[in-house]
């Protein structure tokens, strides 16, 4: 939920996402849940309930980084977990339809990616993002590679420097269609341990695992890797074509 890639290619995409959070805020591996008569596929926050990725074989997905474009101060009595937000996204024939339909006041700030996919190829990805006070939303290019990090853990300076790292690893490894990016996240870069890609602080905050959502060829899965166990975790996806047949 706190540093996310985006990586298209002339058959789908790749998005990755790395969890920096406490190491003692347990997470069930990615399962196949039933929300409202729709299989999403997600890891499962224990303390929340919720998640900050998920996807669904009808052919979208998702995924959320705390705080919106800076960091804020954090209130009390926030009505709704954000993980949940992103869960009730799915409900929604689509995200601006989300967007428009939903009341998100007392809700803490965050950052909505979600892709939408059709027949085996990306169709629309937004970026929308709640900062507290306003919703603001944007229709991103489908095929330009970009790189996210939170605005609660990364000030604007940092976020700079992690973008400089994602561009000279693109330009490493441009002949290679995913990029290596599960290794990216899964890497230090040289920066500050707390400001690193795999990322550590005193504070016992960590990157504890990385997410992937790959659609390759019409077909989908799911890849999550537990950094701490060192054991990665694979859910396949039926053929598009044949979930929506």
């Amino acid at each position: 939920m706190c540093t996310v890639t985006f990586i298209p290619t002339k058959e789908g995409f790749f998005l990755t996402s790395s969890r920096d959070e406490r190491m003692d805020r347990r997470t069930v591996p990615p399962l196949s849940y039933m929300h409202d008569g729709e299989k999403l596929i997600y890891p499962k926050d224990e303390l929340s309930g919720g998640t900050w990725i998920a996807v669904s074989p009808m052919g979208r997905a998702a995924c959320l980084l705390n705080g919106a474009f800076i960091n804020h101060d954090k209130l009390k009595g926030y009505t709704k977990s954000r993980g949940l937000v992103l869960l009730e996204s799915f409900k929604y024939k689509s995200t601006p339809e989300f967007i428009v339909s939903t009341d998100f006041n007392n809700i803490e700030p965050f950052t909505l990616l979600t892709l939408d996919y059709e027949s085996g190829k990306l169709s629309a990805f937004y970026e929308f993002r709640w900062d507290g006070k306003q919703k603001h939303i944007k229709q991103l290019n489908i095929s330009e590679e970009k790189i996210w990090s939170s605005a609660t853990l990364y000030s604007p300076e940092v976020q700079k420097m992690r973008n400089k790292l994602f561009e000279n690893w693109l330009e490493s490894n441009k002949l290679t269609e995913d990029k290596l990016m599960m290794n990216f996240h899964n890497r230090k870069h040289g920066l500050n341990p707390a400001e690193d890609i795999l990322m550590t602080t005193e504070k016992e905050l960590k990157t504890v695992s990385i997410s992937q959502i790959a659609l390759e060829k019409g077909d989908c899965h799911f890849k999550y890797f537990d950094v701490d166990l060192n054991k990665e975790y694979i859910t396949q996806l039926n053929s598009l074509e044949n979930e929506k047949a």
